[in-house]
């Protein structure tokens, strides 16, 4: 009896620590993102488009190493647009994204190294032109997955300067039959962000 009192005070004590050293706090950053095309006309007029992302972050430590970074973000994607000729515009596809990174810390000196999946559900998605005109595009897939992979260095154990690439792994066309050939379209993304944590530490 006294080995199970003492099993279960080791577990509440450990549960206390690792909820007491939970980091929340705030995340901002841009976007550098694209759509990748099966097809090479639409993949030739496809380029990068500046968005910006932002929202809740998350810190779960597991010991001194090893730490789980979610959160939920608001994150704007999509691509630029130019058939040449003067056509030209913007696919705008906004996400509510969570990502679940495993950060791994190299050392005492704040560099770690990411990585892990995320899941993005849809928005918004409209097209652009360069008058400012847009509308609805209805054939956005309402959920994208994919990997993330990044680095990031941590500042007196509250701020957080982070880089990573978010390669989609689902075809955001919806209206693609991927059996019969159709275009296949993926979501790619390089962000820079700083987040403020509040509690914890490492």
């Amino acid at each position: 009896m006294k080995k199970l009192f003492a099993i279960l005070a080791v577990v509440a004590l450990t549960t206390t620590i690792s909820f007491a050293q939970v980091q929340h706090g705030v995340k901002a950053g841009f976007n550098s993102a694209a759509i990748g095309s099966s097809d090479a006309d639409w993949n030739e007029a496809l380029s990068s488009k500046m968005g910006m992302q932002f929202g809740y972050a998350v810190n779960i430590p597991f010991g001194d190493v090893v730490q789980l970074r979610t959160g939920a973000l608001y994150s704007q994607k999509g691509a630029a647009l130019d058939f040449g000729e003067g056509m030209s515009g913007t696919i705008a596809v906004d996400y509510l994204e969570i990502p679940t990174d495993f950060a791994f810390m190299l050392g005492g000196g704040g560099f770690s190294l990411s990585g892990g999946p995320y899941f993005a559900f849809l928005m918004s998605a409209k097209v652009k032109d360069d008058d400012g005109d847009s509308d609805d595009m209805e054939d956005v897939s309402a959920m994208d997955i994919g990997l993330n992979f990044g680095a990031s260095f941590t500042i007196a154990e509250s701020m957080i300067i982070d880089a990573r690439y978010g390669m989609g792994l689902m075809n955001v066309n919806s209206d693609a039959d991927v059996l019969d050939g159709d275009d296949v379209w993926l979501n790619g993304c390089l962000s820079v962000s700083f987040a403020y944590m509040f509690g914890g530490g490492y």
